[in-house]
């Protein structure tokens, strides 16, 4: 079974992934996956699971859990937009005009009236809408308010097998979604009117040019034909008054087996509409309803899911994501380490050769040092530019006119003493700065003594410079 959708739509929501609607039967889970493919809905495969409990047992949560268990093993989660419905006999439906604005004022505007709407306590509630058509300035809102525990009941089910639903639609608006998009139902002007008929109830919602006008539930007993008759004459009559301009319509009957079929008959008979009729063969199926209205859309629209659905799910994502984090991280930290301590291994190693090689030639280093010293010695020896000769040649070399040494005491390669005269101070004084231009000397390292002027300005003076062997010896040892 195929469905025309427009690409764009489609595409909004991802063509990537298809789409797995889970539908709650009387006694089994319903699973339809679907696929977009080229423009078209396609449906990929269509199955159950019993949900009956065991005879004398009524405990149908534990039983929609192992029906949901066994689903999950039939399709791919993570391939597919999970989406669910509550049944209308949980719902209540109200239709609303509110000024029309954007869908967050809209929210905002029920959020003060929503305690009107219901008898029951808001927090026992959860509540969601669907602009429908905007008139004069005007916005009709389809409002419907299920009941928490009902569709908790059914989203914990699906979650404790791994399925996360991210709609929850109600399953007589899905129908009526797909019956208009095949074309099945009236799309003119008037208040026509579809009635599905159940084991237990009648769902019936009264629309006109594909938009709902009124849905509500009937529960039919023991007089079903009598009731449902009863109760579709009071719906039409109150969909009249609420809209005089728009001219009643015809009744579609949507009948689940012949039971069902032979009772539409019956109470089509005593209408004063036209009726038409449709059995399973002529209808999608509850699942395939679902993904017919969702991926047909590019907002859902109605979405039941509880707000603490959506935290859990964000919580649950968040601590996954330190979960992955934390592995990560200890992952990256293991291999670190692994890796400094496989560099540490290797400079160990390298160490520890080094430190082989170092022993092996210390003996050769030790006896290398020991001619090294014994050659310096022995150069030096034989090293005769610094001799006390020499020096005292070039000391001679450098003495101003009129001045006269009177003492020269050499110490071999370290210093050289001098006293001499001069006639004046100044003499004396060019006579250092000679000796400093000496390259047989430290620069620096000629320092004046004691200095004497006596009468007639001759002075006597002391000077020790330090030969430049005395400095390369130092740095030698």
């Amino acid at each position: 079974m195929k469905a025309l959708f427009s690409p764009r739509k489609l595409a909004h929501l991802g063509q990537a992934r298809g789409w797995a609607a889970v539908a709650f039967g009387a006694s089994s889970l319903d699973l339809t996956t679907a696929r977009a493919e080229g423009g078209e809905l396609s449906v990929v495969q269509q199955s159950s699971a019993s949900a009956s409990p065991p005879e004398g047992a009524s405990d149908a949560p534990l039983q929609w859990q192992s029906a949901a268990q066994s689903l999950r093993g039939r399709f791919d989660p993570r391939d597919h937009h999970v989406v669910t419905s509550v049944s209308c006999e949980d719902v209540l439906c109200h239709i609303v005009r509110l000024p029309a604005t954007e869908p967050v004022e809209l929210k905002q505007m029920l959020d003060l009236q929503i305690d009107s709407i219901t008898p029951l306590p808001l927090e026992e509630v959860v509540y969601s809408f669907e602009p429908l058509e905007t008139v004069e300035g005007q916005t009709r809102v389809l409002v419907a308010i299920a009941r928490k525990a009902a569709v908790n009941e059914r989203i914990e089910a699906l979650e404790t097998a791994g399925l996360q639903a991210e709609i929850v639609s109600v399953d007589a608006l899905a129908m009526f979604r797909a019956l208009n998009q095949r074309r099945l139902l009236a799309g003119d002007d008037k208040l026509n009117v579809l009635a599905i008929l159940g084991a237990a109830s009648a769902n019936v919602i009264v629309y006109s040019q594909g938009a709902p006008v009124a849905v509500r539930s009937i529960v039919l007993g023991a007089a079903a034909e009598s009731v449902l008759r009863e109760e579709l004459q009071r719906t039409l009559v109150a969909a009249e008054a609420l809209q005089p301009q728009r001219a009643m319509g015809g009744v579609t009957f949507l009948a689940q087996g012949e039971s069902m079929k032979a009772l539409a008959e019956a109470v089509a008979n005593g209408l004063n509409a036209p009726s038409s009729f449709l059995t399973n063969g002529a209808v999608p199926s509850a699942g395939l309803s679902l993904c017919l209205q969702c991926a047909g859309r590019e907002v859902a629209a109605l979405n039941l899911l509880p707000d603490e659905w959506r935290q859990r799910r964000k919580t649950a994502a968040f601590r996954r994501r330190l979960i992955r984090g934390g592995i990560a991280v200890g992952v990256l930290y293991a291999l670190a380490l692994a890796a400094f301590l496989t560099f540490l291994a290797v400079k160990k190693a390298q160490l520890h050769r080094v430190d082989s090689e170092i022993k092996e030639r210390q003996a050769e280093f030790t006896k290398a040092k020991q001619l090294q010293s014994t050659l310096i010695a022995t150069r030096k020896q034989l090293d005769l530019s610094s001799s006390a000769l020499e020096v005292l040649r070039d000391v001679a070399s450098r003495l101003p006119e009129n001045v006269k040494l009177t003492y020269f005491h050499y110490k071999k390669d370290q210093t050289v003493a001098l006293k001499g005269q001069a006639p004046s101070a100044a003499m004396a004084l060019d006579f250092q700065s000679r000796l400093e231009k000496s390259e047989m000397f430290l620069a620096g390292g000629v320092k004046a003594g004691r200095s004497d002027t006596g009468a007639g300005g001759l002075t006597k003076f002391d000077l020790t410079c330090t030969l430049k062997t005395a400095g390369g010896a130092a740095t030698t040892h």
